[in-house]
């Protein structure tokens, strides 16, 4: 708040008085040259609102209410009959007002005539503006309602009927925004027109200024210097990218770093293993050849390692780690892989290995080999002769014996699954050769 001015609450619109035909004004002048209220000078303020002004403000006050209703000579319409309380007030130094006049008038239209007006003239003499008047609206109060939509007055945005407050009255009464116009960002670069700083992005807002015909202008969001302007934004930006920037190659780096020294030791890891799988082999190589060249002195040792099952005839395989001291006095170790049961003799599937990992994928090649369903052969049904009456035998194949009992098919009786299926639905071949169509 400025040193020179003071906070102020206009005068609500009492209970029973026109909302929207009662009005404020800070008074300016007159116009010697108007007639009526016409000849008020000076900018309107909301009733209720609280605002800044100097002291020896003159505030006028005129409250009008509705004493009944004439009718147009030319249209005929009804129309309101107005009387007014107007009351003159000036603003203390403390913010208060004191009372300079007051009168009741029976019709709005005499509340200006000429003993209005006098009174008018006669304070303003003794309390004349000191210059230009110091007025800045704190909060509009609840103003007068919005009753059409129309475009507000500041910034052009149009106001639904109810929304914002009305300005002025009759024909020239005007909408605005009950409070600040909305205000949208301001684009990065420009300047505030507050502290003339170049505003950097978000810091900013492009709002509306309610002074004379109303303006635009860029300021910054709460205290001006707060906030960084657009140059020093860009510099730590760009800082803020470089150290980024570094920090991203320094991880590349150590990412390139630790791919280098896996893939050494992957490579490390491969070697170790070829090399001993070479130094296996070689070994393997050797206890071969002591085996073939040497006989088997003792047999130590026979252990089962896998045992499996190859087909439903009763054939099986397994592997066998064999121990044993060959003729040399020197211990030798091999596995053998052999085809055993269901009647297998001189089977050449499996045979002897001097290396573990060679046995295995032996005993894995082979797999069990399920049966192949092989359905049940069965007779024709023209060699079998139609049984005598009254017994019971397969309507499908014509048999008479049943050891599971008969099955009630579709068409029939049947003997088994098959000859149940076959003729779920239709006949079986047995009734269709001896008993014709039903």
């Amino acid at each position: 708040m400025n040193e020179q001015t003071v906070r102020v609450k206009v005068p609500a619109v009492p209970d029973g008085a026109d909302v929207h035909r009662s009005w404020r004004r800070a008074l300016t002048g007159l116009d010697e040259r108007a007639e009526g209220d016409a000849a008020v000078l000076g900018p309107e303020v909301g009733h209720g609102a609280v605002v800044e002004t100097a002291p020896g403000t003159l505030l006028l006050v005129v409250d009008q209410h509705v004493t009944g209703w004439g009718e147009a000579y030319s249209t005929g319409r009804p129309y309101p009959l107005m009387d007014a309380a107007v009351g003159l007030h000036l603003v203390q130094g403390d913010g208060t007002l004191k009372a300079l006049w007051a009168r009741h008038f029976k019709t709005a239209r005499g509340a200006f005539g000429a003993a209005g007006l006098g009174q008018l003239r006669k304070h303003l003499a003794a309390h004349p503006p000191a210059g230009e008047l110091l007025l800045e609206v704190v909060d509009p109060g609840p103003g007068r309602p919005n009753f059409r939509a129309a475009p507000c007055r500041w910034c052009a945005e149009v106001l639904q009927k109810g929304h914002g407050v009305l300005v002025g009255r009759g024909e020239a009464a005007q909408v605005g925004h009950r409070r600040e116009c909305p205000a949208v960002p301001a684009k990065a670069g420009t300047y505030c027109a507050r502290c003339g700083k170049s505003v950097a992005p978000g810091s900013a807002r492009l709002v509306v200024v309610r002074e004379g015909l109303g303006r635009r202008e860029v300021q910054h969001v709460g205290r001006c210097e707060e906030h960084l302007s657009f140059e020093e934004y860009e510099e730590r930006a760009a800082q803020r990218r470089a150290a980024e920037e570094e920090q991203r190659t320094e991880e590349r780096a150590a990412a390139e770093k630790r791919a280098r020294r896996s893939a050494a030791a992957a490579e490390k890891r491969r070697l170790a293993g070829e090399a001993k799988e070479r130094a296996a082999r070689a070994a393997a190589e050797a206890t071969r050849a002591r085996v073939e060249a040497l006989a088997v002195l003792e047999e130590t040792g026979r252990q089962e390692l896998f045992d499996k099952g190859l087909n439903s005839s009763g054939e099986r395989m397994r592997l066998v780690e064999v121990a044993a001291v060959l003729e040399d006095g020197e211990p030798a170790v091999w596995w053998e892989v052999e085809a055993y049961g269901g009647g297998v003799e001189d089977d050449d599937r499996g045979g002897r290995y001097f290396l573990l990992e060679d046995a295995r994928d032996e005993y894995r090649r082979h797999e069990y080999q399920p049966e192949q369903y092989r359905p049940r052969r069965r007779p024709q049904v023209g060699a079998v002769p139609c049984p005598p009456d009254g017994a019971e035998h397969c309507d499908h194949c014509g048999t008479t014996s049943a050891p599971g009992g008969w099955m009630s098919a579709a068409l029939g009786l049947a003997c088994d699954g098959d000859c149940y299926t076959a003729m779920a639905d239709a006949r079986g071949a047995h009734a269709r050769l001896y008993h014709g169509a039903p």
